[in-house]
């Protein structure tokens, strides 16, 4: 029987990472500011440091939406994009922490109401959101209890209490 070998990833280490969501919006928005003012695609690319194919991918997507352009203005630029990302993070924090809700509904809420369009819906990326909720829980629990125990007064010792209890019950 043969063995089943393990695929390893393609990868180009002089490939660009990913972008981030906010220094894309920006970019995207200079560019568009360009385009207005009769600058070239590739003009731009250049003056952005961006490669032109990622431009013209983010220009394709940008005009493949189906919302209002005003909206679609709206979250592609910083402000427009930490509104929305703190609304998700809200999301996941009712539905998931203190709700019923799963996270498969957090999924299925943002891919039908076309937030998938601005906001990465599988379940995979929400997962990780949902982590970051967790954690950022737990450090706010671990600052509030410390914070909290240095405002109350010490507790009596066990013995103390007893012989209080005690000494309230004896007839």
């Amino acid at each position: 029987m043969g063995t089943v070998s393990q695929a390893k990833p393609q990868s180009n280490p002089e490939r660009q990472p990913r972008w981030d969501c906010f220094e894309r919006a920006d970019l995207f928005e200079y560019y568009l500011e360009l385009q207005a003012q009769g600058v070239s695609q590739r003009q731009a690319a250049q003056e952005l440091q961006v490669p032109r194919t990622t431009l013209h991918a983010w220009r394709l997507w940008h005009d493949t939406l189906d919302l209002c352009p005003h909206v679609a203005e709206c979250f592609h630029k910083g402000p427009g994009l930490a509104f929305l990302h703190r609304r998700v993070i809200a999301f996941h924090l009712v539905c998931v922490e203190v709700g019923a809700c799963g996270m498969r509904s957090v999924c299925l809420f943002l891919n039908l109401t076309g937030l998938n369009r601005f906001v990465a819906a599988s379940y995979g990326a929400q997962q990780q959101v949902n982590r970051r909720v967790e954690e950022a829980m737990g450090a706010y629990r671990q600052d509030e209890t410390a914070r909290l125990a240095q405002a109350c007064p010490a507790k009596p010792s066990r013995s103390r209490r007893t012989k209080r209890v005690r000494a309230a019950f004896a007839w």
